[in-house]
This record gives structure tokens, sequence and C-alpha cells, in this order.
């Protein structure tokens, strides 16, 4: 019998908006850490100095000399992390639904036929192009339309003759057909 290992694969939803979102918290663990790498540095240097003043008057260990200092700042460390990654967290669920409720409003005023109206969504840069890529359908839209328009207006005009108007009239239908099927 072979025992078969199977690896977990990280699976990305959307590896813009996931990655993004990963940098964001990977920034927040660098600077806390830089922060207390910084602060701990300089409160123990403070702490040995002061202990090698005392001299041989009171035997600490090295252990006794630093404990609290250490304590303290792990527990800031752990707490100012968590804090902001929090506060990272629901600012970017704010962004992104801020940015997808501004695609579906755009998305719902065209099903009302307002195809002109541009999407400017706000948000991560993923949902921005998501946007663009609704405006760029709705223009292509909104030009065939135009096109149907300019082509019903030629042939109400009557200027054309019968059997013209006829294969105009099955060409025409043929492009509504490929918007409204």
């Amino acid at each position: 019998m072979t025992n078969s290992v199977t690896r977990r694969r990280i699976m990305y939803i959307h590896p813009r908006l996931q990655g993004g979102a990963a940098l964001c918290f990977a920034a927040v663990v660098v600077v806390g850490a830089a922060l207390f790498a910084l602060v701990v540095y300089y409160d123990l240097k403070r702490a040995l100095w002061q202990t090698s003043y005392m001299g041989h008057f009171t035997f600490q260990t090295p252990y006794q000399v630093v404990d609290k200092i250490l304590l303290t700042h792990l527990a800031g460390l752990f707490l100012g992390v968590l804090c902001v990654s929090v506060a990272v967290f629901f600012l970017l669920v704010h962004r992104v639904r801020a940015g997808i409720g501004r695609v579906t409003d755009v998305l719902k005023s065209s099903g009302e036929g307002d195809l002109s109206t541009p999407t400017e969504a706000p948000g991560p840069k993923s949902i921005a192009v998501y946007g663009s890529q609704v405006d760029a359908a709705r223009a292509h839209t909104l030009s065939r339309i135009e096109e149907i328009r300019a082509e019903l207006d030629f042939l109400s005009s009557g200027t054309q003759a019968p059997g013209e108007f006829r294969n105009r009239w099955e060409a025409l239908k043929e492009k509504i057909g490929r918007i409204a099927p």
C-alpha cells in the first residue's frame, strides 16, 4: 500500500483582488515587526545600561532584567498588529462593497435603459477593471442601438426601392436579433 501525500493548492478566487489584500496584511506585519524591533532594541539597551550601573549590588539574572520589557512589547505587538489587521480588513471590505455596489447600480440602470453613465467603480483595481469592461460592453451596445436608429430613420424616409427596402429590413431585423435575442 503506497502512502501518497496530497498537497493543498491555494485557490484564488480572483488573484488581483486577493493578492493586493494579502500584500496589505503582509505590510501590516512587516511594519509591526520593524516597530517592535526598534522599540525593544532601545528599551533593552536602556535596561542593560542601567543594570551595568548597578554592578554587583543587586544580583539579577539576564532574564529578570529583560522579562518585563519583552512581555509588554510582545503583548503590544500582538494587540497592535491584531487591531491594525482588523481595521485593514474592514477597510478592504468597505472598498470592495462600494465598488461592487457601484457596478450593480450601473447594471440596474442599464436594464432600465441608461447605457451612457460611466461606472467609475471605486475600490480595488480589479473592480475598476471590471467596471471598465462593463462600460465597454454598454458602449458597444449603445453604438449598435444608434446604428439601428439611423437605419430606421433611413427606412422610414421611404426614398428606397421596394427590393432594397426588403433587403435592408431583413438586415435590420438580424441586427436587432443580435442585440436582444
